[in-house]
């Protein structure tokens, strides 16, 4: 018989599973809705601020991913009404430039030059148009069949305090019974 932890374990693994298997693919609606379907399960091994946290963090991803959907849909209408590659349209001269670099940049973001007073294009850190690592901090929490807070989670959302008062009443309140 199948124990409540080893089930919580074996989620956690299938929702990593999960987040991987979307950032590989295009056709990822039913993938999303599986997602959604584990992360309403109860996870009582894992403290509720870090659940809190994960759920917010995936909720972002989910959002993130919405744009690139988008933007990919984006591209392919570009592909398709032109037949050809979508960044020979930067020669049209009638476009804006802010809306050129949105569209074909998509990487890219406008930065001042102090030294030379100027705004110039620098690639930004993480892309826009790819799903690579959209998961990446929901993914670093899943740990051994519960969730924990991690170096990249640590970056974002600063020390776990939260975290410890909630292990030391649970410890408490353990005691007591």
């Amino acid at each position: 018989m199948v124990t409540s932890q080893e089930r919580q374990k074996a989620n956690m693994a299938k929702m990593k599973r999960i987040m991987e298997e979307i950032e590989n693919t295009t056709d990822d609606s039913d993938l999303i809705a599986e997602l959604q379907e584990y992360l309403r399960k109860p996870y009582s091994l894992s403290l509720k601020w870090h659940m809190i946290v994960f759920k917010s963090e995936v909720d972002r991803s989910l959002w993130y991913l919405e744009d690139i959907r988008k933007e990919e849909i984006e591209m392919e209408k570009i592909k398709r009404r032109k037949g050809k590659d979508p960044k020979e349209e930067l020669n049209s001269g009638n476009c804006k430039f802010s809306k050129t670099v949105r569209a074909f940049k998509l990487d890219h973001q406008m930065v001042y030059d102090p030294k030379t007073n100027k705004y110039k294009l620098s690639k930004s850190g993480i892309s826009r148009t790819t799903r690579e690592n959209i998961f990446a901090i929901p993914k670093s929490m899943i740990g051994d069949g519960k969730l924990q807070w991690s170096e990249t989670v640590k970056q974002k959302w600063g020390e776990d305090t939260i975290g410890k008062t909630e292990l030391m009443e649970r410890g408490l309140c353990n005691k007591k019974v």
